[in-house]
C-alpha cells in the first residue's frame, strides 16, 4: 500500500476526506493500510462493494456517488472529483391521498411496484408459473429443531417488509406493493435421516418440484420453506420465492440471516443484526430516473440493432433451459486476478470482455450488444442488508475489432461506467424507446460477499442447488464463489430456439477466451479466438 499522508485540508474530525474514505475502504474491503492513491478495484472492489462504500462514506459526511468512485477509483481522486451528491427522489410522496385512503388496516405500508417487478409478475403469470419462481437448497451443519427454525423464519420475516409483501394490481390507481403487518410463512419439516441415499434423492427431487409451484402475487407471503433432517447433526434447508420479491444478493442476505439466527437460537443466544435501509427508496430512485431526459437520449442513441446474434437453428424441440457449466481453470483465474489488479479494473470487466469477444467470434461479427445485469441498490447505509428486487438489465455495446484483451477489458469497464448514471432507467422503458428488445443474450457476474461470510462460519456447506428459470433465451453467468465452489461459468440456452449444443458451444468459446486472455493479455483478442 502507498503512504497515507495528504496535502488536503482537514475536513471531518481533523482528518482529510481522502483519509476518511481510505478507512471506509479498509472496513468494507477488509484490508489494512489503504493509502490515498490506492486503486479500489486493484484491492478487490466491485460494484456491490462500491455501493457499501458509498453508503458508509455518506454516513460519515462525505458527499460521494457510485459514479464518482468508478470515475476516480482512489480515495484522493474520488474525493477531489466528487460532484455534490443529490438525494434523487428522497422524500418524494409515493401515495396520493386517494390511494392512501384505500390502504387496509391490516397493511403496514403500501407503495408502487417497480417496473421490473411488474414485468416479472406478468411473465410469470403468462408462463403459468414456470418463470421467475426461484428455488434454492443448502446443507446446514446443525441438527434440525422445527420449533427453532420457525422462530428464526418469523424473526427474519418481521425484520424485512418485503418478506411480508404482496402485490395489488387492481385496487389502486397503479399496481402497488402492500406490506402486511402479520403473515405466516409456510414452513414444512421432515425427517429423512433413516432413508437410504436413493430414497433421500427421490424425496429431495419431489420437494424441489413442489416448492417451485406458482405463487399468487396478490397473496403474501411470496416465499415458502422446507427443511429435512438428513442426519443427527445436519439438515437440508430449501425455500422458494417469487423473483419479483428478491434478487440474488437479497437471497444471500436471507440465507445468512435465517441460518445465523437459527444457530444462535439453538444455542439459547440472541443475535443482533444491523438495520436494513428502506426498500421503498428504490421506487423513488426509479421514478427520478424515468424523469431524466439524459437517460432517454442515452438509450435512444443506441438504436435497436442487437449486434451479434446467435444462429437460431432450433426446431422447436429440446430443453428450453439447457444449462452447461464448468469450473474456470485455477491457473486462468489466478492470472485474471493478477491482470485485474495490474490494470486497475474490476474482475467483472475482464469476464465481460471475454464473453463479448466469444460471442463476436461465434457469430462472425466485431461488435456485440448484450443485456448487462446491473444493480440499482440505493447508495445508503444498510442498503446491502435490504431484501428486495434492485436489478435492471440494460443494453451494453462493445466493439472488439482489432484490439488486445487488455484494451477490450478497458473498453468494457468504460462502457459499463457510461451506463452507471442510467442504471435505474427501467429495462421496459428502454424496450419501448427502441421498439423491441435490443439484445438476445444476457451477461451477469455475481460475487455474493454475504455468502462468503456465511461459509466462513461453517454453518453451511459449499453445495448449493439453485433453480431460477427466466425469460431470457441465452444467459451467461460468472459465479465468483472463492470460499465455496470456486469460479464457475454457466450458460443457459433455449435449445428449442437455438438448437441442441448451443449452451455447450458458447461455454467453450468463453472458456477459450478467458484462457487466451490469461496467456496473452496484450495479444489480439478476436483474431486469436477465431484462429484457435
Amino acid at each position: 500500500m502507498r503512504e497515507t499522508t495528504t496535502d488536503e485540508p482537514p475536513q471531518q474530525g481533523g482528518l482529510p476526506d481522502a483519509t476518511v474514505l481510505a478507512r471506509v475502504w479498509e472496513e468494507v474491503l477488509v484490508v489494512d493500510g489503504v493509502g490515498p492513491d490506492d486503486d479500489f478495484f486493484s484491492l478487490g472492489g466491485d460494484s456491490l462493494l462500491a455501493v457499501q462504500v458509498v453508503g458508509v462514506a455518506r454516513e460519515r459526511g462525505l458527499r460521494l456517488t457510485l459514479l464518482d468512485l468508478f470515475k476516480n477509483p482512489t480515495p484522493r481522486g474520488a474525493c477531489v472529483g466528487a460532484a455534490d451528491a443529490e438525494d434523487e427522489g428522497q422524500g418524494e410522496e409515493l401515495l396520493s391521498a386517494q390511494d392512501r385512503a384505500l390502504v387496509q388496516g391490516s397493511a403496514e405500508a403500501a407503495y408502487p411496484a417497480s417496473r421490473l417487478q411488474l414485468g416479472l409478475i406478468y411473465e410469470s403469470l403468462l408462463s403459468e408459473g414456470v418463470l421467475y419462481i426461484d428455488v434454492v437448497s443448502r446443507s446446514i451443519t446443525l441438527p434440525l429443531d422445527p420449533s427453532v427454525l420457525r422462530r428464526a423464519v418469523d424473526r427474519v420475516t418481521r425484520r424485512h417488509p418485503m418478506l411480508r409483501t404482496r402485490f395489488d394490481l387492481t385496487t389502486f390507481s397503479e399496481p402497488m406493493q402492500v406490506v402486511e403487518r402479520n403473515v405466516v410463512v409456510p414452513v414444512e419439516t421432515a425427517d429423512w435421516s433413516g432413508l437410504d441415499p436413493a430414497a433421500k434423492a427421490e424425496r429431495y427431487d419431489k420437494v424441489m418440484r413442489d416448492l417451485q409451484a406458482p405463487f399468487d402475487p396478490e397473496r403474501a407471503p411470496l416465499w415458502r420453506v422446507h427443511a429435512a433432517a438428513t442426519g443427527t447433526s445436519e439438515f437440508q434447508l430449501a425455500y422458494a420465492f417469487h423473483h419479483a420479491a428478491l434478487d440474488g444478493w437479497s437471497e444471500s442476505v436471507l440465507a445468512s440471516e435465517v441460518v445465523r439466527l437459527y444457530a444462535a437460537m439453538l444455542r439459547g443466544e440472541d443475535l443482533e443484526l444491523a438495520d436494513p435501509a428502506p426498500a421503498e427508496e428504490y421506487v423513488r430512485l426509479e421514478r427520478a430516473a424515468l424523469r431524466d431526459d439524459a437517460s432517454r437520449r442515452f438509450f435512444e442513441s443506441l438504436g435497436a440493432d442487437a449486434g451479434a446474434k446467435l444462429p437460431e437453428r432450433g426446431d422447436g424441440t429440446g430443453d428450453p433451459f439447457r444449462k452447461a457449466a464448468a469450473q474456470i481453470p485455477v491457473g486462468d483465474i489466478q492470472r485474471i486476478h493478477q491482470l485485474s489488479a495490474e490494470w486497475g479494473l474490476p474482475l467483472k470487466s475482464l469476464f465481460l470482455a471475454a464473453n463479448c469477444t466469444a460471442q463476436a467470434a461465434l457469430t462472425g461479427t466485431t461488435e456485440v450488444t448484450v443485456g448487462l445485469t446491473v444493480s440499482g441498490r440505493p447508495e445508503t447505509a444498510g442498503s446491502d442488508l435490504t431484501i428486495g428486487l434492485f436489478l435492471n438489465t440494460l443494453p451494453f455495446h462493445l466493439d472488439v475489432a482489432e484490439v488486445s484483451w487488455h484494451t477490450a477489458a478497458r473498453r468494457a469497464f468504460e462502457a459499463e461506467r457510461g451506463l452507471l448514471g442510467h442504471r435505474r432507467f427501467p429495462d421496459a422503458e428502454v424496450r419501448a424507446l427502441l421498439g423491441g428488445v435490443p439484445f438476445t443474450t444476457v451477461f451477469n457476474y455475481v460475487h455474493f460477499h454475504v455468502r462468503d461470510r456465511l461459509l466462513e462460519t461453517g454453518l453451511v456447506t459449499a453445495d448449493e442447488d439453485l433453480r431460477d428459470p427466466s425469460s431470457f433465451p441465452v444467459r451467461v453467468e460468472v459465479i465468483d464463489d472463492p470460499r465455496g465452489r470456486g469460479q464457475l461459468l454457466e450458460v443457459v440456452a433455449d435449445e428449442t430456439r437455438y438448437g441442441e449444443g448451443t449452451a455447450e458451444e458458447l461455454l467453450q468459446y468463453v472458456l477459450s477466451a478467458l484462457h487466451q486472455m490469461a496467456e496473452g493479455p496484450e495479444e489480439p483478442a478476436l483474431a486469436g479466438l477465431r484462429n484457435a
